[in-house]
């Protein structure tokens, strides 16, 4: 199909913007078909399973380097997008960007190693022990260690292999459903300046978000952008900057997950890990061990379960984890028990 990208800029005032972007679009349903669409399921909907089945077998590598990456990483491509102009994205040209820098920026990039110097990880791409003292020195970067090792031996073919299939769902199909979420855009870039207007950045990204933030910041600017095809319903990166990426499919709670929350609930320890949750958040799971007295790997499985049922959410600090109530997924729980039982 003729190549037209289509954008939405909105400067709502010196601080903040609001973006919506076609090109951006296509990584989210690249990122959603190597996740197995977890969240939902319009790139089936759009290409079919035998479609995506047949994309994963011809990008075999990236599909199965991706596949080892703890959940925290596997929006890794995304991560540069904090020193990329957002305003000026186009696949082509991020793609050119990425690979134009040195294999070790890119890694400390994706992997947000601000700890790590390019030049440890440019000698753990070249030194078979440097190299596994990287790995298992950070275990919850991969969960592979071979994995780890084709990422950072062959990043340039993950990264070409990753926007080929970004591309490749460039369809007449996608554009008419980004084309068709226009007026959810809009709802929300009204959300957005009404929020701002009243609230601090801060304050107004995490009710959007429905967290509680650990990294606080400063910030030097905000940005805020829609997503139909995001695998989550709200993903933040921060650095310098805060790009928050929000999801405008409407959340419906089905059945088999209402049952999964409530299950997970009707625990004894899970229902307090949430009640201390709900009084002072975010906490790491040593703090929930200590205030509860628990056994840190008890924990660990609570925390676990809780986080599939998704009624939590976590912040990777360096070895920690920070667990915080993911309010809009409670809230939709408690609506549909309004609902249910109300009638």
């Amino acid at each position: 199909m003729e190549r037209v990208v289509n954008c939405m800029h909105v400067k709502i005032d010196e601080n903040s913007s609001f973006i919506y972007l076609e090109d951006i679009e296509l990584m989210f349903a690249a990122q959603s078909i190597l996740q197995d669409e977890p969240v939902h399921d319009l790139c089936s909907q759009i290409y079919g399973q035998d479609s995506i089945a047949a994309q994963k077998r011809k990008y075999h590598f990236l599909h199965e380097v991706f596949k080892t990456l703890e959940p925290n990483f596997v929006h890794g491509m995304l991560e540069p997008l904090l020193t990329y102009p957002l305003a000026d994205f186009t696949l082509d040209e991020y793609r050119r960007h990425l690979q134009q820098m040195e294999p070790a920026e890119f890694i400390q990039l994706f992997f947000s190693l601000t700890d790590t110097g390019t030049a440890d990880i440019a000698n753990a791409i070249n030194n078979d022990k440097a190299l596994e003292a990287l790995y298992f020195d950070r275990p919850y970067l991969c969960n592979s260690y071979l994995g780890f090792q084709s990422l950072l031996r062959q990043s340039q073919r993950y990264i070409e292999e990753y926007f080929s299939l970004a591309e490749e769902l460039r369809t007449e199909a996608f554009a008419e459903m980004f084309k068709a979420a226009g007026p959810d855009v809009t709802e929300l870039l009204d959300k957005v300046k009404a929020g701002l207007k009243d609230m601090p950045y801060l304050e107004f990204s995490q009710q959007l978000m429905g967290k509680t933030f650990r990294n606080r910041g400063p910030y030097a600017s905000f940005t805020f952008s829609p997503s139909l095809f995001l695998p989550y319903r709200a993903i933040r990166l921060f650095g310098r900057d805060q790009i928050l990426f929000v999801s405008i499919r409407p959340k419906t709670l089905r059945d088999e997950e209402m049952l999964q929350q409530l299950k997970a609930i009707a625990d004894s320890t899970r229902f307090k890990i949430i009640s201390l949750l709900g009084e002072n958040s975010p906490l790491r799971g040593l703090d929930i061990a200590e205030a509860l007295s628990l056994a840190p790997s008890t924990v660990s499985h609570h925390m676990e379960q809780l986080k599939q049922a998704g009624l939590i959410t976590e912040e990777q600090v360096k070895n920690s984890k920070y667990y915080s109530l993911s309010k809009n997924n409670i809230q939709a729980l408690i609506s549909r028990l309004s609902e249910t039982l109300g009638k």
